[in-house]
């Protein structure tokens, strides 16, 4: 016969057919589970990053750090720490199936800093290797600095994004969005448009995470930086390719605007 199902009695089910079933749950999407030992959080000594407990998924595979993994950068670089599956190496095996003295050690998945672009094939596709970056890194003689990258799985955690030519920030402003569960969350604080393209492009999402159509809310906006004399709503829109903005009256050129919105991705 020419098909099969694995979940079947007495069926041998390979760790390729569960990596396959369980990426196809998660969407094919890869990353970090949340509140799982200590998260993979990272620490600096030197040169040295340290990862601490915690659990991530790639391509359908559990991978679990019971202990610190540590993982040297080399130096004046940059480039990303990243969880590594290869599955080009193989497992070494101590003893004889079924038998308690029976082990594996498992040289498919590692800790790496890795320099220029990442390798990400498709592991249930005839891939071989993906590397999942934990962190980007930027190193010099001595010493190393991280910049977080990958959040939660089904989670981006909170991204950071630059303002539009022209606009600025007011005292304590910011712009970030953030993707969770196949919703996305945009907010901002204290952004004033005046002086960019139509008086009121604010920033710009990844396109990526932009509705399929041109989105409304309301901003609050106020006629004095970070005040809240004047406070009043203002139509503001996300359209297609991300770029949100929110009206400008024109009336005063210190109106500075703050918001949040949301919606279902796809």
């Amino acid at each position: 016969m020419a098909i099969t199902m694995y979940q079947s009695d007495r069926m041998f089910v390979s760790p390729a057919n569960d990596a396959a079933l369980y990426s196809a749950i998660l969407n094919n999407t890869s990353g970090v589970l949340p509140n799982r030992g200590n998260n993979l959080a990272l620490t600096i000594d030197g040169l040295v990053v340290s990862i601490d407990t915690g659990q991530a998924v790639i391509g359908g595979r559990l991978i679990e750090i019971t202990a610190l993994e540590s993982v040297t950068v080399p130096a004046n670089s940059s480039g990303s720490i990243c969880l590594v599956v290869d599955l080009t190496k193989t497992n070494t095996v101590t003893g004889n199936a079924g038998d308690t003295t029976y082990s594996v050690a498992v040289n498919q998945v590692y800790t790496s800093a890795v320099t220029g672009s990442l390798t990400q094939d498709d592991l249930n596709d005839g891939g071989f290797i993906y590397e999942l970056p934990l962190a980007s890194f930027v190193s010099t003689a001595t010493s190393v600095t991280l910049t977080n990258t990958t959040g939660y799985l089904n989670d981006t955690g909170w991204t950071s994004v630059s303002l539009k030519a022209g606009a600025i920030f007011g005292s304590n402003g910011y712009a970030q969005y953030r993707v969770r569960n196949g919703h996305v969350f945009i907010e901002f604080y204290n952004i004033n448009p005046y002086k960019a393209t139509n008086k009121n492009q604010a920033f710009i999402i990844s396109s990526a995470f932009a509705p399929s159509n041109n989105l409304s809310y309301f901003a609050m906006v106020s006629n004095s930086d970070g005040g809240t004399t004047g406070m009043h709503a203002r139509l503001g829109a996300i359209t297609n390719t991300g770029l949100t903005y929110f009206n400008y009256d024109g009336t005063y050129n210190n109106e500075y605007g703050s918001g949040q919105l949301d919606y279902p991705l796809g």
